[in-house]
């Protein structure tokens, strides 16, 4: 139903365009009628003139008029306008009627065509109009030719054909400025939409609106559409370089806390404290990598692989030992040692580096991993013996920016980094009271 009822920019154009051609074509339509009919009266009348000598034969011949000389001999000459001439095959002039000898018509045969056969407006030498018409022609014994012409002047049919033409100009000017004035306006109401596009289009790139509308005709959907996610895909790409940026600044932070611990302890000897820096600085490195790649492509567009969870989690056990070197932390395992998990090497680094570093920095004395395997998931379970987590806080701090102490310092990151993995691999995460009195997160991961 809504298909019917949005606006097409197809039925739009089509509409008004159809609206034009029928005025366009009425208005010439009436103006070609009435020219038309003129011609037609004019051509009428003159088919009935160059007839009338079989008329007077035929009614010779039936008996209506038996005295034809005397019948012409009645007629007043000087109440008709016509002036009669009869030409030659030479086109000289042989015969004058008294109104051609009066209007000196002498040479007027040269003017006019032998093929003329119709009533025709001529000009003769000296300019004058003259509507002409040849009445057939006679054959003498002697083999000469000789034609009846029979004219009359043109200067009203001149004055009415100029009078005419005028009109007809004005008219047909008059019906295009009307069908331009009409095509313009269409075309104004029929792209209202594209207007609107780049209205909105602008607004968009000085940040006054967020989206396109979804009101355009159905023509412009799949292009508003396509742009209302290209937008999309841009605001998600950014916001991925963001937070890629915002969780390096707060990995690294726990690698430089770890070098800087390093470096000001006085009982590593000095081979021992460059194996550990640059074990740190490939590990930093590998973080810049894995964020940029992150940032580039998605989480979704990560490599999935098994990674060993022991060798990871003692990694960081001799970081955050030197962190956090003022606790005698006690970190206990409950997993086989062999175990592997479906989860990419760095993602896993990522995960657990903010899950411990949390576990380092609120325990008091114990911190304990334990993992649980199932037919199509693991448990994984990440415990501390601290202070825990308020019950009305345990959905928000996986929010980004939403922090459980704030009187330690933090930008709320960690946690909603530790969301986004495991939401990636169609897991689920959250918090709840330790069996150690203190936080336990509680992470689902599916193992395909």
């Amino acid at each position: 139903m809504s298909n019917i009822i949005q606006p097409r920019l197809r039925r739009r154009v089509l509409v008004t365009s159809v609206a034009i051609i029928v005025l366009i074509t009425s208005a010439l339509a009436g103006v070609i009628n009435q020219l038309y009919t003129q011609s037609y009266i004019a051509a009428y009348s003159s088919d009935l003139a160059t007839q009338m000598p079989m008329v007077v034969a035929q009614l010779n011949r039936a008996g209506l008029i038996k005295d034809v000389d005397k019948w012409i001999r009645s007629i007043d000459p000087s109440k008709t306008d016509y002036m009669s001439v009869v030409c030659n095959q030479k086109s000289e002039t042989v015969w004058l009627s008294d109104d051609a000898k009066d209007a000196k018509l002498n040479n007027i045969c040269e003017d006019v065509p032998d093929e003329l056969f119709a009533p025709n407006l001529i000009q003769n030498s000296e300019g004058v109009n003259f509507i002409v018409s040849n009445f057939g022609t006679e054959h003498k014994e002697d083999g000469n030719t000789f034609r009846l012409v029979v004219l009359r002047s043109g200067d009203d049919y001149a004055s009415a054909l100029s009078q005419l033409h005028k009109r007809t100009t004005f008219y047909l000017g008059l019906f295009v400025l009307i069908a331009v004035a009409f095509l313009i306006a269409a075309f104004h109401w029929s792209f209202q939409p594209l207007r609107k596009l780049a209205n909105q289009l602008d607004q968009m790139t000085e940040s006054k609106r967020e989206a396109l509308d979804q009101d355009y005709p159905m023509e412009l959907q799949e292009v508003t559409s396509a742009l209302n996610r290209l937008i999309r895909i841009t605001e998600d790409q950014k916001g991925r370089y963001r937070h890629a940026m915002d969780d390096l600044a707060h990995s690294l932070k726990t690698r430089l806390a770890a070098t800087n611990a390093l470096l000001d302890d006085k009982e590593l000897t000095r081979n021992m404290l460059n194996q550990r820096v640059m074990e740190q600085i490939s590990q930093m490195d590998e973080l810049v990598q894995y964020q940029l790649k992150r940032a580039m492509m998605g989480q979704q567009g990560l490599q999935k692989a098994m990674t060993e969870l022991k060798p990871t989690i003692d990694s960081f056990q001799r970081l955050l030992s030197k962190v956090y070197g003022d606790k005698d932390v006690n970190l206990v395992y409950k997993f086989n040692p062999n175990l592997k998990l479906p989860i990419n090497r760095n993602d896993l680094m990522e995960l657990l580096g903010n899950l411990l570093e949390n576990a380092y920095r609120f325990c008091i004395s114990t911190v304990q991993i334990s993992v649980k395997e199932h037919a199509d998931h693991y448990i994984i379970i990440i415990e501390d013996d601290g202070p825990g987590v308020n019950d009305k806080m345990r959905e928000a701090i996986f929010q980004r920016g939403v922090r459980a102490d704030q009187l330690n310092p933090g930008q709320g990151i960690g946690l909603s980094v530790c969301h986004e993995l495991v939401d990636s691999y169609q897991g689920r995460i959250h918090v709840q009271t330790s069996k150690l009195e203190g936080a336990a997160f509680i992470i689902r991961l599916p193992k395909h």
